[in-house]
């Protein structure tokens, strides 16, 4: 199983992340199509790296009423299946850490997928180091 690793204090606040998210799973740039979010606090600069941390409790999943979320037997990310899902949004709203986005344009949910293991916010934070791809140990 793999997770990002954030480390918020080596994020420049860029968006290069978000954006190959978006180009990767729309092939446009849109911040609102990522599946990872960056917000700065105004006051205090400081920046927070936000997305699905493929966490063990997988509210997401559970809360889904027909099994349109399951989870990837080798990587260990919540998939999602558009044919099956009915748009209830109770994913989204169940989601304990807020990594569960929603696309009100198509009305789905935006779930990190790990990029099917190969990530592609990570590439352009190579620099910074502000995401890392680590596996659990299970």
């Amino acid at each position: 199983m793999s997770y990002l690793k954030r480390i918020s204090s080596n994020c420049a606040g860029c968006l290069g992340c978000a954006l190959a998210c978006s180009i990767e799973h729309f092939d446009y740039f849109d911040i609102d199509k990522s599946r990872i979010r960056i917000n700065m606090d105004e006051e205090t600069f400081k920046i927070g790296i936000h997305q699905c941390i493929q966490c063990t409790e997988r509210s997401c999943v559970e809360a889904c009423p027909v099994g349109a979320l399951t989870i990837n037997d080798e990587f260990g990310y919540v998939k999602h299946d558009e044919n099956t899902c009915l748009q209830c949004k109770k994913c989204f709203k169940a989601c304990n850490y807020n990594g569960v986005y929603w696309d009100y344009e198509r009305n789905y949910p935006l779930i990190c997928d790990l990029c099917k293991g190969d990530p592609q916010c990570v590439k352009p934070c190579r620099l910074h180091e502000a995401l890392k791809i680590k596996r659990k140990v299970d």
